[in-house]
């Protein structure tokens, strides 16, 4: 089993971190890269043209769509049945990947990047 966290930036700036509870891997049928990947170059275009770099609006978009497919995720730092904090974060089990979604500095013209890596318990490797 692994989680998944995902920041959503707009070049240096934190706009939003989601938590995908299970099947965080980055590949597979439901893995988050390919999902991410998908999902941006579906929404990026019309949420920029909108006149934002849209890392707040495509992370809130993103997570109905993970609810619609009954995936769990939940916001970091968030409150209700939606929020989860860090100690819950670091409770969980199995392996973690942490992705960004980075959206470019507002008035800067760049495409979306994604990058990835597995997050490390302290004292443990990861797989």
């Amino acid at each position: 089993m692994a989680y998944a966290v995902i920041h959503f930036l707009e070049g240096t700036d934190p706009k939003a971190t989601l938590c995908r509870l299970s099947e965080g891997q980055p590949t597979g049928e439901n893995g988050v890269m390919n999902l991410l990947g998908e999902f941006i170059n579906e929404w990026s275009a019309t949420v920029v043209r909108e006149g934002s770099p849209g890392a707040l609006r495509i992370a809130m978009l993103f997570t109905a769509r993970e609810q619609e497919a009954g995936r769990e995720v939940r916001v970091l730092g968030g409150e209700g049945p939606l929020g989860i904090s860090a100690e819950e974060v670091q409770a969980l089990e199995g392996n973690g990947y942490m992705y960004e979604v980075n959206f470019g500095a507002p008035g800067e013209r760049s495409l979306p990047t994604i990058r990835s890596r597995g997050v490390g318990r302290p004292g443990e490797g990861v797989e």
